[in-house]
């Protein structure tokens, strides 16, 4: 893949958060994803993003209305299947309909890539990205909930916020039960945030940096109370908005109406809490091992060695 384009001038910060309470629910941070999906939405244009379908497969998936945004707003630990889905974008803009897509930076460089000059009408949105877990384990992990519950998966939120605690609920429906946890007691989340249940060329990252290919990034904007003390006093989270191109700029002045916001540089933005504009996430050091047993155990017993 070919290197992006190197940035001419530091990007445009900000911290920001939808003024209105139920669009900050539908995201894991901020709510400025589903504002940004609306603006484009009422343009006349279509958004993709990935969505969590009925059988645990996480899907790039087009919505072509606002009853929509909820299905492919939060975050999912899972990596994304995105089969045909550079073709169907092509054919659209080709068309003269206007896009925005929305993915992790790697996804969102490889479309830049794809496209090449044909990209009128295309709008670039990453997100600031831990890492992309196995979808593989993930769909063990499925099954392991079935079997343990006793019913057929229906949901489930990584980031909920019902709790009012920046979104660190994890709930899962399966049957007609729903079942909740902290994030970090969910044993899947505990391989994927313990650096196991990752991607190896995560662990090499080059798009933990201000030099991105997209025209936003999106993210948590941890660290928020050393920047801006008070702003995010809810526990319903704030998102930290970069801008990278005057696309972005001019769909981010579009929104900025609906939002709460402060501008901020570069720096306050990759802090300490938010390392992942700075470097890659680092393996575990016994990766390997944990992954091997993997296909000795039982995925249940597996599982408890991460507790």
């Amino acid at each position: 893949m070919e290197e992006p384009p190197p940035s001419e001038e530091e990007p445009l910060c900000f911290g920001a958060k939808a003024k209105e309470e139920r669009v900050r629910l539908l995201g894991s941070s901020g709510g400025i994803f589903p504002l940004l999906a609306a603006n484009m939405l009422r343009s006349g244009g279509t958004v993709w993003g990935a969505a969590l379908l009925e059988d645990g497969t996480v899907r790039h998936t087009e919505i072509q209305t606002e009853a929509d945004i909820s299905r492919i707003s939060r975050t999912k630990y899972v990596q994304s299947d995105l089969s045909r889905v550079w073709e169907q974008i092509e054919g659209q803009l080709r068309e003269g309909r206007p896009v925005l897509f929305c993915g992790t930076p790697c996804q969102a460089d490889a479309l830049r890539v794809f496209l090449g000059e044909n990209r009128k009408g295309l709008l670039l949105v990453d997100l600031i990205c831990y890492g992309v877990p196995s979808p593989g384990i993930w769909k063990r992990y499925i099954t392991y909930l079935e079997r343990r519950y006793g019913g057929s998966f229906r949901s489930f939120f990584f980031r909920d916020k019902r709790n009012r605690d920046n979104g660190h609920t994890r709930a899962v429906q399966v049957g007609e039960s729903e079942y909740i946890c902290s994030l970090d007691g969910d044993q899947y989340c505990r391989t994927f945030f313990r650096n196991v249940n990752i991607r190896p060329s995560c662990f090499r990252c080059r798009y933990c940096t201000a030099d991105r290919s997209s025209d936003i990034t999106l993210g948590d904007f941890w660290g928020i109370e050393q920047v801006h003390p008070g702003f995010d006093n809810d526990g319903l989270g704030c998102s930290a908005v970069v801008c990278h191109s005057p696309k972005g700029k001019q769909l981010w002045e579009q929104i900025r109406p609906e939002t709460d916001w402060f501008a901020c540089d570069w720096e306050a933005v990759a802090n300490d809490r938010q390392p992942r504009l700075r470097e890659p996430v680092k393996e575990h050091p016994r990766r390997q091992f944990y992954l091997r047993l993997r296909h000795i155990l039982p995925f249940s017993l597996w599982l408890r060695l991460f507790r």
